[in-house]
């Protein structure tokens, strides 16, 4: 029983210091954002929160954009979404999984060839509800502690992204 609960608690740990080590580049994130939006449903403002979860094992991220009425939408435009990053430990992966108010889940993957410490790309690996052969990639870009720009593009062909979206975020108390 000693050897077993030995061989328990080493894994805990080996699995928890992993996480925080795997979450260091994302770390800034955690807090409440507010920020300006500009992209295909015109200018708007954000409300996001981003938070560890579940033992510090994931990021959860809520977000909710405001975009003023326009000729296109004469009733303006609220955007919901909700996200999950998570560590694949058998893939070796950082995993972001987008929940989209128009019924979108962007299944996204860090792309370690182009990120860094100030910059993390995340390309999707599968958009469920795809509408064709799309592919997205969110660029997260850190200015400081206190404030990051992020760039949502989308390949609606599968390999020429256009910009969609970039926000403008500044940490709030």
């Amino acid at each position: 029983m000693k050897h077993y609960l030995f061989a328990l608690f080493s894994i805990f740990s080996i699995i928890s210091g992993y996480s925080q080590e795997v979450w260091q580049d994302f770390e800034f994130l955690i807090g409440n954002w507010q920020g300006v939006e500009n992209g295909v449903a015109g200018e708007g403002i954000g409300y996001r929160t981003y938070t560890f979860e579940l033992g510090a094992h994931y990021i959860m991220e809520k977000n909710q954009s405001t975009f003023p009425k326009s000729e296109k939408k004469p009733r303006g435009e609220v955007h919901r979404d909700i996200g999950i990053f998570s560590y694949n430990s058998n893939r070796e992966e950082v995993v972001y999984r987008s929940f989209n108010i128009e019924n979108f889940t962007n299944i996204f993957v860090l792309d370690t060839a182009e990120s860094s410490a100030e910059k993390l790309v995340f390309v999707t690996r599968e958009i469920e509800n795809n509408p064709g052969n799309w592919v997205a990639r969110l660029t997260i870009e850190k200015l400081s502690e206190n404030e990051f720009r992020e760039f949502f593009e989308i390949a609606m062909d599968g390999s020429n992204f256009s910009p969609f979206l970039s926000n403008h975020w500044h940490r709030v108390q």
